[in-house]
């Protein structure tokens, strides 16, 4: 079997005996140091490290854990409001039977329809009314209540719109054959 390289060095000559021992001390004592402290400073930068990582990963968690909550409750937050505007501005719809009058609307890419009154379905066609859809049931209401919840539900209001009336195309083929705002469906 070969030699250790110190006993080479000291069988060379190269070394000294006394050189051999003064470094074998040095390395068990750093040994021992390393026993009591439990880690090379390398490994305890390492582990720092992999601590201060840990802590912002679980930082970053907590603040994308607190911004959905907080959009989940504004949500909530604006739904009562939305439900509670519409409450209590809601305008009665028609009464069903001969008064009563199937008027449609869209929303979205459907087509709905609600009963109404034939002065309500003047009020609707004529702007002064819209309808708006929350929790899957339609109401009436006024068109300023309805222009102040267009902020906050875009996408469930029907509301008959004035620019579209005024703006002809001079190039449209049937422009001379308006359609009726009432036109019954």
């Amino acid at each position: 079997m070969s030699k250790s390289l110190q006993e080479q060095l000291l069988a060379s000559g190269v070394a000294k005996p006394k050189q051999a021992k003064k470094a074998k001390r040095e390395k068990v004592k750093r040994d021992q140091a390393a026993r009591r402290e439990g880690k090379t400073p390398a490994e305890k930068q390492a582990l720092a490290d992999e601590v201060a990582r840990a802590e912002a990963a679980k930082r970053e968690r907590d603040r994308q854990l607190n911004a959905s909550q907080k959009a989940r409750r504004e949500a909530h937050e604006r739904d009562q409001s939305v439900g509670q505007i519409i409450e209590r501005n809601r305008v009665k719809a028609g009464a069903k039977g001969e008064d009563g009058v199937a008027y449609s609307y869209t929303i979205g890419a459907k087509i709905r329809r609600i009963e109404v009154s034939d002065a309500q379905r003047r009020d609707l066609a004529d702007g002064r009314l819209a309808v708006v859809r929350h929790r899957e049931v339609a109401s009436l209401v006024p068109r300023a209540v309805a222009e102040r919840l267009q902020t906050m539900i875009p996408d469930q209001i029907w509301l008959m719109s004035k620019a579209t009336d005024e703006a002809v195309d001079p190039d449209d083929p049937y422009a001379a054959y308006q359609v009726p705002d009432d036109l019954m469906w």
